[in-house]
């Protein structure tokens, strides 16, 4: 058996947020694989207090997945999940779902937003089809929900394509991980039986799993994102925009440090197209120092290349987004 440790290290002040081993495992043998078929398989861990956090270092911020809900609804038992939760404040979004009982890796979720417009609001779309064969593909509607929604340049009906599979270990178990990748919102999964999406990416980098509690186990590093928000950042830091690409709503990330030991600075961003004109002005304010982000909803502009810019003082910083309709 080959193993390798995957071992997370971001560095954010003096913090430092470590590790969700993985190993990965060659070979296995048939009578382990024969006994761990004969049992339900778990990719979609829905217990109430379930919560998984993923770190952004390049972008300064976090997201969190948590279950904070059941109810039964037409008979059959729901989850409230709420979607990548942005740390500082952002969007999110919300899913009720509920894995099928019958057959492993099949989730659906309530269409309580309508989202393939045939006026029931209470019917099942399909979310996921976790053990279909290699390189096959199934219909989702996972990511498909209004405003606020990071996936909306694509929403409705998409195709999920099945790639690789691997058995690897995690806190001390042998299980499944597969890697999944939905077309046309240019987004990937690595999902791990009985711990959930280990990672994800919107083209790159992927984004891991620093720290999770499912159904009462630890993994990882679960940070205390209020000791977060209140630490002083060691610099001025701008953020990649997410999504990217983007429609029409996405959300930046930047922080402000002490300078010269004042506790404030003033700050402008500004959102500009290829052509050098103006589009909006983010934040033009006195800031004290800590970790913010804004939101920019190009509603009303065409597809594009868009850029954005922050100043304060003798510091600039630009970064490029791209609407995508």
């Amino acid at each position: 058996m080959k193993t390798i440790n995957i071992i997370l290290l971001f560095v954010l002040s003096s913090m430092c947020y470590a590790q969700i081993n993985i190993g990965y495992v060659n070979e296995v043998s048939e009578e382990f694989v024969d006994r761990y078929y004969s049992q339900r398989r778990e990719y979609n861990p829905l217990q109430v207090g379930n919560v998984w956090q993923y770190y952004y270092p390049e972008s300064n911020f976090f997201t969190i997945t948590k279950v904070v809900q059941d109810s039964i609804i037409n008979g059959k038992q729901y989850f409230k999940k709420i979607y990548y939760e942005f740390y500082p404040p952002a969007i999110d979004f919300i899913a009720w779902e509920r894995n099928d009982t019958t057959r492993s890796g099949v989730t659906f979720m309530l269409d309580f937003e309508d989202v393939n417009q045939n006026g029931d609001y209470l019917e099942e779309l399909p979310v996921d089809s976790l053990e279909n064969p290699f390189w096959s593909e199934y219909t989702t509607y996972k990511y498909s929900f209004h405003y606020p929604n990071a996936f909306g340049f694509f929403p409705g009906e998409k195709k999920v394509h099945v790639k690789d599979t691997n058995w690897v270990q995690i806190n001390g178990d042998t299980v499944i991980s597969r890697n999944f990748e939905i077309s046309r919102i240019f987004w990937g999964e690595i999902i791990i039986e009985k711990f959930g999406i280990y990672s994800y990416r919107m083209e790159s980098p992927s984004r891991i799993c620093i720290g999770a509690v499912i159904n009462g186990k630890q993994y990882g590093t679960i940070v205390n994102i209020d000791e977060y928000l209140e630490q002083t950042p060691a610099g001025f830091l701008l953020g990649n925009n997410y999504p990217n690409p983007f429609n029409p709503v996405t959300t930046l990330t930047y922080s402000v440090p002490k300078i010269n030991h004042q506790p404030y600075a003033h700050i402008k961003i500004i959102v500009y197209d290829a052509l050098g004109r103006l589009i909006t002005t983010l934040v033009d304010e006195t800031k004290t120092a800590g970790n913010y982000s804004a939101t920019f909803n190009a509603g009303n502009l065409a597809s594009g290349i868009y850029f954005y810019k922050i100043a304060s003082g003798s510091y600039s910083e630009i970064k490029k987004m791209v609407l995508l309709r």
